[in-house]
């Protein structure tokens, strides 16, 4: 079995939770360990730190004989639902409850407590739905959706598509699921230049050329007013204002400034989108890159620079003048993005449809001074393949022992480590399981709060051949590393944290 998920980001002043957004069952070759980094090892190991076992992984218990068990995969768009606490009587908490979903015919249990995965947000069942289109009927605390499918959003006429992904099990018969994955179209994406920004309503005008004629009408929906003004048709398929999901293709979160110039939005200043007259590359800050190679020079004619090296800051209330990698860049007209969201109907300028965009990558390479803080984060690929013993009916069963990541990183120098994020399943506290030692990566090694040397992390964002890009494909894992994977993954740069220092041991 192995988990995947795409894109979701945040600034790399904490570590970042990303939360698993899909599973399928697959074989995987054997193969070599992957090699992250240069081979070998730097300097002494001296009080070398390892990777700690994985938390001990209980005997499976079935409640029914496991002839009667099998997986599934449903997808498409919800026809009905319930919201009750039926399966689950001892919980109050409508909010935790679970319920019933029609999908393709199929009547499929929602069990209570479950969370399910919105474009850039996560829920509980019942969370997701909009209450005012919920009637009580018959049982006593049993609701149901009173309009055929669920809707997309919460005023206007807005398209009544809802798409759900369903992964579980079938147990005596009873589609029982697992894993949900809700948007109004997980497909709906698009590319495209901006030729003009409505600053009054965070919203980016795309068309197809520079200079061509509006064909998109693009608003974050940004409920927290993160990256805009703070517009929202529907909270639900927002962005996600933790892991940013309106980013440069480097992973430095950007916006739309609230006012429009030359009014300056402190948040999303003008300074942090120098103009093209002077973009600083990597020889100027006077770090050569192995592969001789350095950012492109600016386009003929170009206004603003589209990729970039900042100048290192002294904290968020820096007083320099130049570009401030504590706050967010601002879209100029003439960057190509790739969006993605949910399409509304008729809310509009003039009564036109348009996109409430929970997901921007602007082909922007923002890069922060190397060796220096922040620093941020864009993961592209996530995949983790359990390395179990599992036996289905005495037969023993090949488990994708594997781990495949990939990333953006803003600080090119930084050496980046992935953890499991391992919850007690009483009090839900978190321990972090360190997945990248040597045995993983092939290498590097630096120097530790506590003065050890660790050895592991990747660092192919240098010495690889695309400046900034994070990547690791372990085809065949360290053995027992991957045992009992987690729903939440992290990744971040050790310059601020190291394995030697997460809840005060390597894990």
């Amino acid at each position: 079995m192995s988990f995947e998920i795409g894109h979701a980001i945040r600034p790399n002043l904490g570590m970042i939770a990303l939360l698993v957004a899909a599973s399928a069952v697959a074989a995987w070759p054997a193969g070599a360990h992957a090699k992250g980094g240069r081979i070998g090892v730097i300097g002494t190991t001296i009080g070398q730190v390892t990777a700690a076992p994985p938390p001990v992984v209980p005997a499976v218990t079935f409640s029914t004989d496991p002839g009667n068990i099998h997986g599934f995969d449903a997808v498409g768009f919800i026809q009905d639902a319930t919201v009750s606490n039926a399966r689950c009587p001892a919980i109050s908490d409508k909010s935790q409850w679970g319920g019933t979903l029609n999908l393709n015919g199929l009547k499929i249990t929602v069990p209570c407590n479950l969370t399910l995965q919105m474009p850039a947000a996560t829920f509980t069942w019942a969370d997701m739905f909009d209450k005012s289109k919920f009637t009580a009927i018959g049982a006593a605390g049993i609701l149901k959706l009173n309009s055929s499918g669920s809707g997309s959003g919460t005023s206007g006429s807005p398209f009544p598509s809802t798409e759900i992904l369903v992964t579980g099990n079938i147990v005596n018969g009873e589609y029982i699921a697992g894993l949900l994955l809700v948007s109004q179209q997980s497909l709906n994406t698009s590319t495209g230049y901006i030729t003009a920004i409505d600053y009054a309503n965070g919203a980016l005008i795309i068309s197809g050329s520079p200079q061509g004629s509006a064909t998109s009408y693009v608003q974050i929906n940004d409920p927290t007013a993160r990256f805009s003004i703070g517009k929202s048709p529907d909270s639900r398929f927002s962005v996600d204002d933790q892991n940013p999901t309106i980013h440069a293709s480097t992973g430095y979160p950007m916006c739309i400034p609230r006012v429009a110039p030359p009014a300056i939005d402190a948040k999303c200043p003008q300074r942090n989108r120098p103009l093209a007259t002077h973009c600083r590359n990597f020889r100027e800050v006077g770090f050569v890159l192995p592969a001789g190679r350095d950012l492109a020079p600016p386009a003929p004619n170009q206004i603003y620079c589209s990729s970039f090296v900042m100048t290192a800051a002294n904290g968020a209330n820096d007083p320099a003048t130049g570009p401030n990698p504590y706050f967010q860049a601002p879209f100029e007209v003439g960057d190509f993005i790739t969006f993605s969201g949910t399409l509304m109907r008729g809310q509009g300028p003039n009564g036109t449809d348009f996109v409430s965009a929970h997901t921007i990558s602007a082909n922007v390479g923002i890069f922060t001074e190397p060796n220096t803080v922040p620093s941020y984060i864009a993961i592209e690929k996530l995949a983790v393949g359990p390395d179990a013993p599992l036996t289905f009916n005495g037969l023993p069963q090949e488990p994708a022992d594997r781990f495949i990541g990939e990333a953006m990183v803003t600080d090119i120098k930084s050496i980046v480590d992935f953890y499991l994020m391992d919850a007690d399943p009483v009090t839900g506290a978190i321990v972090n399981r360190w997945i990248t030692p040597v045995a993983m990566t092939g290498g590097v090694g630096a120097v530790g709060s506590n003065g050890a040397i660790i050895d592991g992390g990747i660092t192919t964002q240098f010495v690889g051949p695309q400046p900034g890009r994070v990547r690791i494909r372990a085809n065949k894992a360290t053995p027992g590393i991957l045992l009992s994977p987690t729903r939440y993954v992290r990744a971040v740069a050790r310059s601020l944290c190291d394995p030697a220092n997460i809840n005060g041991k390597a894990l």
